[in-house]
Order: C-alpha cells, then sequence, then structure tokens
C-alpha cells in the first residue's frame, strides 16, 4: 500500500470540528487506497477533506457539544 498523504493520529476529540474533519478525511482517505488509489496522483488531502467536509458538518450540525476554535499564526514569529 502506498504511504499515506494523512497522518495517524492517536487522540482526537468528536466534540470538536477540527478533530472531526480530521477522522472524516482520515476515512475518506483509507476508503480510497481500499479502492486502489495512488496518494498525490489521484487524490490530494485537500480533495480528502472537501470529500469529508459535508459529511463532518452534518454531524456538527445535529451534535450541540461540537464545539470549534479559531486560531492565527503569530506575526512576529514570520519575520
Amino acid at each position: 500500500m502506498s504511504k499515506k498523504l494523512i497522518r495517524d493520529y492517536e487522540h482526537t476529540d468528536f466534540t470538536s470540528l477540527e478533530d472531526l474533519l480530521l477522522v472524516m478525511a482520515k476515512n475518506v482517505e483509507d476508503s480510497l487506497l481500499m479502492a486502489g488509489a495512488e496518494p498525490g496522483k489521484d487524490y490530494t488531502i485537500l480533495d480528502c477533506y472537501k470529500l469529508a467536509s459535508p459529511f463532518a458538518l452534518e454531524v456538527f450540525r445535529k451534535n450541540e457539544n461540537t464545539v470549534f476554535s479559531v486560531s492565527w499564526p503569530s506575526y512576529k514569529d514570520m519575520d
């Protein structure tokens, strides 16, 4: 099997939108690999997230315990 584009994770929090998207994207990638797709040739990480987004957003919409966080990079570190 080819090297996966989305790295493995140890812990996730299904009440977090970020983690929910990661898990869904990872599931999409696993399905693509089982179907014979080649990472980087047949799909990208962005493809996995685009395919996973409708499912993750539906779960997010139905679960009032799901939260999301917002953060920005520290611009002082970019100098």
